[in-house]
């Protein structure tokens, strides 16, 4: 009688307690809409690089009745070469500056979601330039289409804060300034 009440009732609540933490959690993957831009200052103008293709990305996310509840892991790689600012030699000084003959990538990997709000996400994450990695605090918003979410941002970070030099161009006559700013739009569709 024993056996049968241990086989009939505790065996199944114990599987419906390991499936229950992951209901409504899902992988997602970075999709083709996606944008990262990071713009700057030099001594004659200002300027921005572009990357729209060659990024990846995953996240496990969790959605209820069509918002964001909660993200339990969230990355992105972005390659260094993806990087555009429409001017090849502005290009490879920002390619030697970034190391990317030894760093090809710059990832990101939140480390804590701290909450959700309304549209708004508050993270933490690490995020690695040529080699060097800083926790930084993002802010993001959100907005969702059916299954794929839509993530939008901004951040400043220094070009010091990962041990890089600011890029120079025409023997050192042109600098870049320290100060730079990321721009981000990425989607997230689930894997199939």
């Amino acid at each position: 009688m024993k056996r049968y009440l241990f086989t009939k009732y505790l065996i199944p609540a114990v599987m419906l307690l390991m499936w229950f933490p992951s209901f409504g959690q899902q992988a997602y993957s970075l999709s083709s809409a996606q944008q990262f831009t990071v713009a700057g200052t030099s001594t004659i103008h200002d300027w921005e690089m572009v990357a729209k293709v060659g990024s990846t990305g995953a996240a496990q996310l969790s959605l209820e009745n069509g918002r964001l509840s909660k993200i339990t892991s969230l990355n992105l790689v972005i390659p260094v070469k993806s990087l555009k600012s429409g001017k090849g030699s502005m290009d490879n000084n920002a390619y030697e500056a970034l190391i990317e003959k030894k760093h090809p990538t710059i990832k990101f990997e939140m480390t804590e979601c701290i909450a959700i709000t309304g549209n708004v996400v508050k993270t933490k994450g690490k995020l690695t330039i040529a080699g060097t990695s800083q926790i930084i605090p993002l802010e993001v918003t959100y907005s969702t289409s059916g299954n794929s979410i839509k993530f939008t941002g901004t951040h400043a970070i220094l070009f010091s804060d990962f041990n890089i030099d600011a890029p120079t161009a025409v023997f050192g006559t042109i600098k870049t300034g320290n100060e730079l700013t990321l721009v981000f739009e990425t989607s997230f569709s689930p894997k199939n």
